[in-house]
């Protein structure tokens, strides 16, 4: 009877290990759930995090796109404007003449005006007047008008002359200036002389 007692305490022990196995797989498998669980969370709040910036990224972009188009629109609105005024300045005095034609004209006289500048590089005034049919005072008031919208660039000088520079010199005469430091009056007018081909 004592042989099965004994055997009877060792299957105790053998079920009461075997349970222990049992509830540490079980208490290592939820663990392992619980890893999982909170790698998928991390994973979840990492992905909403970048969602979040890409979201924040593209109406960033949008903003900067319809920003830019605002500006295009803008500009534009104040090339029409300036080339109506210009129009203005320009309109060719011809009986009837259809909006339209006077328009293209208009156009075309403009492009001649600024043509004309460019290609003498030193304009007298008076002579610029006269081959346009205009006062010399208006003939001024135009290449002003054309020097604010950026179409010419130059110097007027006391002898009733424009000199026309174009904007490749005018950044070379820039560059020398930013180069140098401190430049004379009378160095930048030897450098410019060598910049500006006149």
């Amino acid at each position: 009877g004592e042989a099965a007692g004994g055997g009877g305490e060792e299957d105790d022990e053998d079920g009461g290990r075997r349970a222990e196995q049992r509830a540490e797989r079980r208490a290592a498998r939820e663990a392992e759930a619980a890893a999982r669980e909170l790698k998928a969370q991390r994973r979840e709040a990492k992905d909403a995090k970048y969602r979040a910036r890409e979201a924040e990224r593209e109406a960033r972009e949008q903003e900067e796109r319809e920003d830019a188009e605002r500006a295009q629109r803008k500009r534009e609105a104040e090339e029409q404007a300036e080339f109506d005024k210009w129009k203005g300045m320009f309109t060719v005095e011809t009986e009837g003449t259809v909006e339209e034609d006077s328009a293209k004209e208009s156009q075309g006289l403009l492009g001649e005006f600024i043509e004309y500048i460019k290609q003498r590089k030193v304009v007298v005034l008076e002579e610029l007047a006269a081959h346009f049919s205009l006062r010399a005072q208006e003939a001024v008031s135009r290449v002003q008008a054309l020097e604010q919208m950026g179409r010419v660039t130059g110097v007027f000088d006391d002898r009733g002359k424009f000199i026309y520079i174009s904007p490749e010199e005018m950044e070379a005469v820039a560059g020398f200036v930013r180069k140098k430091g401190r430049v004379s009056i009378r160095e930048l007018a030897e450098k410019s002389n060598e910049l500006v081909d006149l």
